[in-house]
């Protein structure tokens, strides 16, 4: 098995910056969807939850995140391949039941998330609220917290 811890401590700082944007974007989506699913009282309007996750899903998929600026963020062919080997190991172990896999995603998020740091995790939140219009500020919140829990 890969080293996971190895292979995203060896990503370059700018690497991590835009993961660390998008794992805050697919836990927000995450807690979103939870959150509807369940019919938790503080969830999002459904209009607020189709947006986002519109949105979130087709980043995840398409592995660019448009911003309000016209710009958007890309990731290098490897990254990308990184990022899908990962969405994979989600898929089959969330989507699919497969419990080992589920294993497998668990401990590839945690080595991820602690190859960011916590930092990198909060400047994501703000530059997600100041270059996105589709995920509110509580949601992104929500998607911060969840990622927090891996450094405890």
């Amino acid at each position: 098995m890969r080293d996971w811890e190895k292979t995203f401590n060896d990503l370059s700082d700018s690497d991590k910056e835009k993961i660390a944007v998008l794992r805050v974007m697919e836990c927000a989506n995450g807690v979103i969807q939870h959150a509807y699913r369940s019919n938790q009282e503080w969830a999002l309007p459904i209009e607020d939850t189709r947006r986002a996750m519109k949105f979130s899903m087709s980043c995840m998929k398409n592995m660019t995140i448009p911003l309000n600026n016209g710009k958007e963020i890309t990731f290098e062919p490897e990254t990308e391949e990184l990022l899908r080997e990962v969405r994979d190991l989600y898929i089959s172990g969330f989507k699919n039941g497969n419990d080992e896999d589920y294993e497998k995603f668990m401990l590839v998020s945690k080595a991820c998330v602690r190859a960011l740091g916590k930092t990198r995790i909060i400047t994501a939140k703000v530059f997600l609220l100041n270059h996105v219009d589709d995920i509110p500020e509580e949601a992104l919140e929500w998607g911060v917290g969840y990622l927090m829990q891996f450094f405890a």
